[in-house]
């Protein structure tokens, strides 16, 4: 009997019924004959206590198994919302690139329904985060969990985004901003003004939602999904921020509290000045109440051949560097890459002949009136024929010194075809999506500048291309300067093609780190068509096809200059000084027809400095009439291959 515990069901169900019969009766003596291995029933009852344990155990195991079969069901759920949310998620996100598309081409109804078609399917997304079981899966204190959280997030981010950012920014016209019969409707831009600020509201809202979300935890598809999200706020911040600083000064800049004065200078490449080229002609525009009108215009043959004395004061450095002819002829007046240095300038000469208040002071050349002639499209000239984008630049920088061939004629050519564009820009014939491109374009390539009197709207271009000035610290880039100025006397930098390309070990560099700058020029024309060029183009200094021409380079701020060759050798410094924060050198090379210099400029850092004193290397140069070739080898930095 020792040896046979039994096993069948129900033979131990027999035995529990033995046991529990037995334990019923009082305790009697064991009888002789029984061995020790039978049932003592004297001592404590053991099956009772194996029946607790053994209850407790399956207790057990049903709940685990519960738990588990609860928890499989609330993954399983959890797991299908979220590939709901993700799907109308992935569905919302083209309607961001259809509202902003639709925007630029002023089609409101386009906006409207790209907006209204996100809404819907960021609601659908928000409403399957929407749930008990989700909210309590996201709270169990693991950090995969954190994952729930953050996919609940971006669909409360999406619905945000619909309700305070695209919706309202629907209804945003940029047409408003186009001047239409002559005039610009203030009064529609300052309702434009505070629904643009409402929108940036809420960008910086959302962007806050996504900055508070936990990436560490994160998996791929989730995080994917946040990144997603957080570009496509900063696109829309990267539109709507720059959008909102010019709305802010815009309607005063445009006489709504006073009629404001604009001087126009429109500079000619074909003859380069470090900030384009020489002003051929002016025009004072003045807007009161948003209409436009053109008060008088000036060729800069209307002005003093020479001054005696410099226009206004210029401080030490700058003559120092360009010396003064800058401010004593009005040719040299953009000399100097400081466009607030050239705007002060113009305003001197242009006291010289009337008595009006300047407001602001605005450069365009010809490059940039065919940007935006694409917005205007083709248009007639009093003098006969068509200007249009394509033709803009080789008419009014070579082609009419053949047709006018004294500087009289070839002014008023430029003048007359200045006016015209401005007649079809204030006459609302520009489309606003293109000339929005062509103003942008002008910009980034230094072709277009202003300078302001009113401080709300200069500090809004401050760290704008429109400045036209060079960075005042390295924090945020580390700029090299490359300038050039005609010292020919003549219009022959149309034949001219310039490169710039800068090495430095900035980014990697324990101590104070090192460029060297190289600048090509080169003369394109062939003797054959110097020989054919009009005087006028040439230039009465020097023989037909040579071309002469300053070259400036500015170190980045606060580095020097330790080396200057031309063409691998030791060169003739005209001037190097300390100029705008930088170390600068000008030299003066002569080009025969055919040929090119090139210039190599070393540099060190500041003593004490290291690489991470210095933001990405970068290279602004003057805009010539074609574009520039830049490239940066810097190991170790985020930068571009090549720019122009």
């Amino acid at each position: 009997m020792a040896d046979s515990f039994p096993t069948s069901r129900r033979a131990r169900r027999e035995l529990e019924m033995r046991l529990a019969a037995s334990a019923s009766q009082p305790s009697q003596p064991a009888p002789p004959s029984m061995t020790a291995s039978a049932v003592d029933e004297s001592q404590p009852q053991r099956p009772r206590k194996s029946r607790k344990w053994l209850w407790i155990v399956i207790s057990i195991v049903v709940v685990l198994l519960a738990l588990a079969a609860v928890g499989g069901w609330a993954a399983k759920r959890v797991y299908d919302q979220a590939m709901e949310a993700r799907s109308h998620l992935l569905a919302a996100m083209p309607h961001v690139t259809d509202v902003k598309i639709a925007l630029f081409a002023s089609d409101m109804e386009a906006s409207k329904a790209a907006s209204e078609a996100f809404a819907e399917e960021a609601q659908k997304a928000v409403a399957a985060t929407d749930d008990p079981v989700w909210k309590f899966m996201e709270s169990v204190p693991i950090p995969l969990m954190e994952n729930l959280r953050a996919v609940r997030v971006v669909t409360e981010v999406a619905d945000s985004l619909a309700t305070d950012v695209l919706q309202p920014a629907s209804g945003v016209d940029v047409r408003a901003l186009a001047p239409a019969g002559g005039a610009i409707d203030v009064a529609a831009l300052s309702s434009l003004s505070g629904l643009v600020n409402d929108v940036a509201s809420g960008i910086e809202t959302s962007t806050a939602m996504i900055d508070g979300i936990d990436r560490a935890p994160l998996i791929d598809q989730v995080e994917a999904g946040v990144s997603d999200l957080e570009t496509q706020l900063g696109e829309l911040g990267a539109l709507i921020g720059p959008a909102k600083q010019v709305l802010g000064f815009l309607p005063d800049a445009l006489g709504a509290s006073g009629p404001r004065n604009y001087l126009f200078m429109f500079q000619g490449n074909a003859e380069v000045r470090a900030s384009g080229g020489s002003p051929g002609s002016f025009i004072l525009l003045q807007v009161d109440q948003g209409r436009i009108s053109i008060l008088r215009e000036a060729a800069s043959t209307e002005f003093a051949f020479e001054l005696p004395q410099t226009v206004v004061p210029l401080d030490a450095e700058t003559d120092a560097l360009y010396s003064d002819i800058i401010a004593r002829w009005v040719s040299n007046l953009s000399a100097t890459p400081d466009f607030p240095t050239s705007a002060a300038i113009a305003q001197g000469w242009w006291s010289t002949l009337y008595d009006d208040r300047i407001d602001a002071v605005v450069s365009i050349d010809p490059i940039a009136l065919g940007y935006f002639l694409k917005a205007t499209g083709p248009l007639a000239l009093p003098t006969g024929g068509e200007l249009t984008s394509e033709n803009a630049a080789p008419l009014l920088l070579n082609e009419a010194y053949f047709l006018y061939p004294t500087g009289v004629e070839s002014n008023e050519f430029f003048s007359a075809a200045a006016m015209t564009v401005f007649g079809a820009l204030t006459g609302g014939a520009a489309k606003p999506l293109p000339l929005a491109q062509a103003a942008i374009a002008s910009a980034e390539e230094g072709r277009l500048k202003i300078w302001s009197a009113d401080p709300t709207m200069a500090e809004a271009l401050a760290d704008t291309p429109l400045a036209g000035v060079l960075p005042v610290d390295n924090v945020d880039e580390s700029a090299v300067g490359v300038f050039f100025n005609d010292t020919t006397g003549s219009k022959m930098d149309y034949y001219v093609d310039a490169a710039v390309a800068v090495s430095t070990d900035q980014c990697s560099a324990t101590a104070a780190p090192n460029w060297t700058t190289t600048v090509t020029l080169a003369n394109n024309v062939t003797p054959e068509l110097a020989e054919e060029l009009p005087r006028y183009i040439t230039g009465p200094y020097y023989t037909p096809g040579i071309i002469a021409t300053d070259i400036i380079v500015y170190t980045p701020v606060g580095a020097t200059i330790t080396g200057v060759t031309v063409n691998g050798s030791v060169y003739p410094i005209t001037a190097q000084t300390r100029h705008l924060g930088r170390d600068a050198v000008r030299i003066n090379v002569e080009l025969e027809p055919q040929t090119s210099a090139t210039m190599q400029v070393t540099m060190v850092g500041a003593e004490g400095t290291t690489s991470a004193d210095y933001g990405a290397p970068t290279v602004r140069h003057t805009p010539m009439v074609r574009p520039t070739p830049v490239s940066i080898d810097a190991p170790g930095c985020a930068v571009p291959a090549a720019e122009n």
